[in-house]
């Protein structure tokens, strides 16, 4: 099971790595037209900045699932690494995992039903008539399930490693 998780999860990051790098570079050029046309042609656009803001809410979303992979969210490594039994060391950090699992598996079941519902209120955005909001929260379910796929191959991962400590 672990290498079909790790697969998947391999195809995933490329495909985040492509759609952070598609972000960053219209939040840049947002940016970028937005000062010109306020500095240079005294004309500044109502919503290009609104438009990075969105755009930098999914490479922020969608980074952190490429760090749930690495494992590189703040944790408490401090009282982690105080622990010198190696193998109730591996126990707490599969449970602090565990936790995490639980936690973005209650985000996706709360979120997605809310985005969903604001799609159907059709709120847009205050400057983009053209955006439904909705589209802007799924970016929360969305990121928190894909989480969950990078999650379940560090508990995976994690477990592989207890069984061989115990050995």
């Amino acid at each position: 099971m672990l290498k079909t998780v790790t697969y998947i999860n391999d195809r995933l990051c490329r495909l985040l790595e492509v759609l952070i790098t598609l972000l960053m570079t219209g939040m840049v050029v947002f940016i970028v037209m937005q000062v010109y046309f306020r500095y240079v042609l005294a004309q500044p656009l109502s919503w290009s900045e609104e438009l990075a803001g969105y755009l930098f809410s999914g490479v922020f979303f969608f980074g952190a699932v490429l760090l749930y992979r690495e494992s590189r969210h703040i944790n408490m490594s401090l009282f982690v690494d105080s622990i010198k039994n190696p193998f109730v060391r591996q126990i707490i950090v599969i449970v602090a995992h565990l936790l995490s699992f639980l936690f973005l598996a209650i985000v996706v079941w709360y979120s997605y039903p809310m985005a969903l519902q604001i799609i159907d209120f059709e709120v847009v955005s205050p400057s983009m008539e053209w955006l439904k909001m909705g589209y802007v929260f799924m970016i929360v379910p969305v990121a928190s399930f894909l989480s969950l796929f990078m999650l379940l191959e560090v508990i995976l991962k994690s477990i592989d490693q207890m069984k061989e400590i115990k050995q």
